[in-house]
C-alpha cells in the first residue's frame, strides 16, 4: 500500500488496499486470544468466552456489516474489470458465510458452522488468488512488462459519465 502511495497510484487502489487492510487486520485482532475480547462472556464452562452465544453473535454480527461494505465496492467495480467485481462479489459470500457460521456456533450447530466455515474460507481461498492475480496484472503494467494479464475491462458495457466535480 505505501508503494502505491509513494507512486501517486490513483485514490480507487489505494481506498480498495486500505479497506482491506482495516478488514484483515480488524478480524485478526477479533481472534487474538491475548486480547481476551471473549472474557466479558467467560463462564465457568468456558472460562475465555469465546464459544459463548454473544461473543460468537457479535462476530458474526460483525462479519454481516462487512459483507455489506465489500458488496458496495462490488456494485462499484462493475465498472472497473471482471477479475475486480469478481473478487468484491467473492469477498462478499466469503464473508457472509464465515458470518453464518459464526451464528451457526452462537446457536450450537457446530457441524452447519463447519460446512459454512469451509465454504467461506474456500472462496477466501479463490479470491486470494484473484487478488494476487490483479496484483501481478497492475504490477507487470506498471513495469511495463510485455507480459499482459486480460483484466476483463466491463467499461464497455456502461454509458460514458465523464461528469466534472467542481469544488465550491
Amino acid at each position: 500500500m505505501i508503494f502505491e502511495w509513494i507512486m501517486a497510484t490513483s485514490s480507487q487502489v489505494l481506498m480498495v488496499m486500505g479497506l482491506f487492510t482495516v478488514f484483515w487486520l480488524s478480524f485478526g485482532l477479533l481472534n487474538l486470544p491475548t486480547l481476551e475480547l471473549g472474557s466479558p462472556f467467560a463462564t465457568p464452562d468456558d472460562p475465555t468466552g469465546l464459544t459463548s452465544q454473544g461473543y460468537n453473535a457479535a462476530v458474526a454480527l460483525y462479519l454481516l456489516v462487512w459483507g455489506f461494505a465489500l458488496f458496495t465496492f462490488f456494485i462499484f467495480t462493475l465498472k472497473v474489470n471482471f477479475v475486480f467485481a469478481a473478487l468484491f462479489f467473492i469477498v462478499s459470500i466469503g464473508a457472509w458465510l464465515l458470518s453464518a457460521a459464526y451464528f451457526k456456533v452462537s446457536n450450537g450447530d457446530y457441524a452447519g458452522a463447519m460446512v459454512c466455515q469451509k465454504a467461506g474460507a474456500s472462496l477466501l481461498f479463490v479470491d486470494g488468488i484473484l487478488g494476487w492475480y490483479a496484483c501481478f496484472g497492475m504490477m507487470a503494467a506498471e513495469m511495463r512488462l510485455p507480459l499482459s494479464l486480460p483484466l476483463g475491462d466491463l467499461s464497455r458495457f456502461w454509458p460514458v459519465t465523464n461528469v466534472d466535480v467542481k469544488s465550491e
